[in-house]
């Protein structure tokens, strides 16, 4: 008896079992204002790292132009076709350019794995509209007999199946080549760890930068008292951002949650930063971060465009050689290549020292650097010529020997 009065705590402990979606709802109602964060596209794009990753990838790959061409012995010519030439330069259909038809199409590829162009053709096989679909609404189907895959699309009630063959298609990420996987399925963990960071900061300042916490009280407390108790603290941490809250009848206030220093809450922000830069292989510099020399970011930017961007460029490259000429033009040899040299585009005084170790190492010839910079040939066809580093003398002259260009 003597024992059992000893340890008998002052006030008695009233126990109440808590389920687990009750406790768990809980928790998002103190860090995320009770909303279950998920790892959604609406979510993601709330982000602004992830926001500045999806802006800088389908804008660079707009940016790109594409055309026509066919290799001739050494020499690559460009080719004109009218039909090809208006969806690829002008208007692929009534509501797009063709910026915004890459853009859309990578933005798809972005968040969802594969972005697809229907590359509608008329009755003679002429490629005459392009259309971007979405992504969403589209399922993969093989069929049974043939083995082939089918892209169904279910758009507003409206169904279609298309082969792969009208479709131009554009991975972000795949391990089959069938199925692409979007930055929603390889940064799930990432992205859905900073929206709770980004909705707990929300939360905490609007709280007054204050966090709840638990009132010990010494004594047996009627509802009605704990009910007063809980309203008093209530107004301390409410419009009153200086308030001071003063305790009596044994009273203690423990705090409840984490302080912003010990979360180390900047701290995780620049790191999700660093995650979306490598899923999406967009340099830090580029989202705003990282302190890199002006030397180190240019580098960088140029690793961007041979690394990051240029595979899509590639796979872009093949779909269209494949699926836009027409068969007899492709046995001829014309293919699509996208210039990306229109995102290397540096400084004046970078882009002239740039051309003149060209030309003089006839790589280029003076009318093939003019043309990059959209410039009339030299008259005469003076321009044509390859100039050496021997007083810029020509190729032919410095064969044969002499001082200056004869």
């Amino acid at each position: 008896m003597i024992l059992n009065q000893a340890v008998r705590p002052r006030a008695s402990v009233e126990e109440t079992p808590i389920p687990w979606e009750e406790l768990t709802g809980w928790l998002r109602q103190v860090f995320s204002g009770g909303e279950e964060l998920m790892a959604t596209q609406t979510n993601a794009q709330r982000l602004s790292p992830v926001a500045a990753a999806h802006r800088i990838l389908t804008n660079s790959f707009g940016l790109i132009p594409f055309g026509l061409y066919r290799k001739e012995g050494e020499a690559r010519v460009a080719v004109s076709d009218a039909d090809l030439d208006r969806v690829m330069k002008v208007r692929p259909n009534d509501y797009m350019s063709p910026f915004l038809l890459r853009k859309v199409v990578l933005s798809n590829a972005f968040w969802h794995g594969f972005g697809a162009v229907w590359n509608r053709r008329d009755s003679g096989g002429r490629v005459v509209e392009r259309l971007p679909l979405p992504s969403e609404c589209c399922t993969l189907r093989r069929d049974r007999d043939s083995g082939a895959y089918w892209y169904d699309y279910n758009v507003d009630g409206v169904q279609r199946s298309f082969s792969n063959y009208e479709l131009s298609i554009l991975y972000f990420e795949t391990y089959d080549g069938l199925r692409g996987r979007g930055l929603l399925e390889l940064a799930r963990e990432a992205i859905a760890v900073d929206a709770m960071a980004q909705r707990y900061g929300k939360k905490f300042y609007q709280n007054g930068a204050r966090l709840s916490g638990i009132v010990e009280v010494g004594t047996d407390a009627k509802p009605e008292t704990r009910r007063r108790i809980k309203q008093e603290f209530r107004t301390y941490a409410a419009d009153d951002a200086f308030a001071v809250a003063v305790l009596d009848h044994d009273m203690k206030f423990t705090p409840l949650g984490l302080s912003q220093s010990d979360a180390q809450f900047i701290e995780s922000r620049g790191f999700t930063v660093e995650e979306i830069s490598r899923f999406t292989g967009v340099p830090k510099h580029m989202l705003q971060t990282g302190k890199e020399s002006y030397d180190s970011n240019a580098q960088q930017r140029l690793n961007y465009v041979t690394d990051t961007l240029l595979p899509y460029v590639v796979q872009w490259e093949s779909e269209d050689t494949y699926k836009l000429p027409a068969p007899a033009q492709r046995q001829s040899g014309v293919y699509v290549h996208g210039n990306v040299e229109a995102l290397l585009r540096a400084d004046p005084t970078t882009r002239a020292d740039f051309y003149v170790k060209l030309i003089e190492h006839s790589v280029l010839c003076p009318d093939d650097a003019r043309a990059k910079e959209e410039l009339n040939p030299i008259p005469g066809g003076l321009g044509k010529q390859f100039l050496v580093t021997k007083n810029l003398g020509s190729l032919e002259s410095v064969l044969r020997g002499e001082d200056t260009n004869g």
